[in-house]
């Protein structure tokens, strides 16, 4: 064996030094890059055929969209409870030509089961099983997709519904894998406790390379007090963050919402300004979609993007009712107004990020729930991302 000199050896041994230290400080500017978001530029409109069919289901209420980058595919939940078909997904294909849409092709169908494996039956008054599909997420880690399902809580002279929310794991095949426990007051209670109707988890959004789970309420709790009115601009809807791999809530916020936009000429239940859909830009920064409609007025819907920073934000989870404990809530900003777009808005649900641009930006993909409506429009909204 050749012998090798002290001098060789401590040079050899500097040089690993140097150059583990220059693959470390690499690796920490690569993790330190967060992904920004400064301003978004509308690039299209895309409408598809109103209450089409696709493999014999009838083809609407798309409330919720998101984003598989690594099979360049898309996921559509629909919020139809088993009325016109089973509760489903669809996959799909958008494709984008010169910054515009130019097809949407629906690929497949996934019917989502039950924890005993059967599909969801038609949703009937009086029943305790109902799917209402407001929003999904895919999982790459672990090729899975999580949904909210909103459930019921509805009083009749005849009889009584309540079917408790959830929000659930499933397979790419749409079998039931676990649901995520809720906190204490998410509920659905016959008391003027928990959530409202039609007022769950409308927003979710993975984050931290999907270790971290968020989770929006449409509207207020009921011990949080009222909802968004006309002139009224002090309603308080919560955010959850959930440890995904525990299965835990860890942190909740409380959201401002608009007041409004215009007065409604008809009284009903379906007069709000909620939170339709979330997106998380990075680890601490959220894009937050308030959505409003006024019945009486017309089929517009009133859109708004905002930013919210959850650095250093109240957490709320040991606060159970922001009537007897106000809040700090969350600072916003503003990021896109939709009716700057001097165009028909349709019912806004769902966004995504989409793919690259050939300038490098990120796209934002938007659909609408077109609520299996007669007059509505099945709207897809194409953004460019300014970093």
């Amino acid at each position: 064996m050749k012998k090798v000199s002290s001098k060789v050896i401590l040079s050899c041994f500097s040089f690993i030094i140097l150059f583990s230290s220059c693959i470390a400080t690499k690796n920490v500017a690569v993790q330190s890059k967060e992904t920004t978001i400064s301003s978004i530029k509308f690039l299209s409109e895309y409408i598809m055929p109103l209450n089409d069919t696709f493999q014999n289901t009838l083809v609407g209420g798309l409330s919720g969209i998101d984003y598989d980058a690594g099979n360049d595919q898309y996921y559509l939940i629909s919020d139809d409870p088993s009325q016109f078909s089973p509760a489903r997904i669809y996959t799909a294909k958008i494709v984008v030509k010169e910054n515009k849409i130019d097809t949407i092709n629906l690929k497949d169908v996934i019917f989502i089961s039950q924890e005993d494996g059967r599909q969801y039956p038609k949703y009937q008054y009086g029943k305790n099983s109902k799917a209402d599909g407001e929003s999904v997420r895919y999982n790459p880690a672990g090729k899975t997709l999580v949904w909210s399902n909103e459930g019921e809580r509805l009083y009749r002279p005849t009889d009584t519904t309540i079917v408790q929310p959830a929000l659930t794991l499933i397979s790419l095949a749409g079998k039931y894998i676990d649901t995520v426990p809720l906190p204490a007051g998410f509920h659905i209670t016959k008391q003027e406790y928990g959530i409202r109707k039609n007022a769950f988890f409308e927003g979710l959004a993975y984050a931290d390379q999907y270790k971290t789970l968020y989770a929006s309420l449409e509207e207020p709790l009921y011990q949080d007090g009222a909802p968004a009115a006309f002139q009224f601009d002090q309603a308080l809807t919560r955010i959850l963050k959930f440890d995904v791999d525990a299965k835990r809530n860890t942190a909740q916020y409380a959201y401002r919402l608009d007041a409004l936009p215009i007065k409604p000429t008809v009284e009903s239940d379906w007069n709000l300004n909620g939170v339709s859909e979330i997106l998380a830009v990075n680890s601490h920064i959220l894009l937050v979609m308030e959505r409003a409609w006024a019945r009486g007025r017309d089929d517009h819907s009133f859109v708004k993007l905002y930013l919210v920073d959850l650095q250093g934000a109240e957490n709320v989870i040991d606060n159970p009712s922001f009537i007897k404990n106000p809040p700090k809530p969350l600072q916003k900003k503003l990021l896109f107004d939709f009716d700057s777009l001097n165009m028909h808005i349709d019912n806004i649900e769902g966004i995504t990020f989409g793919p690259k641009l050939p300038n490098g930006n990120h796209t934002l993909v938007c659909c609408v729930d077109n609520n299996f409506g007669k007059t509505q429009v099945q709207q897809f909204f194409l953004f460019e991302v300014m970093p």
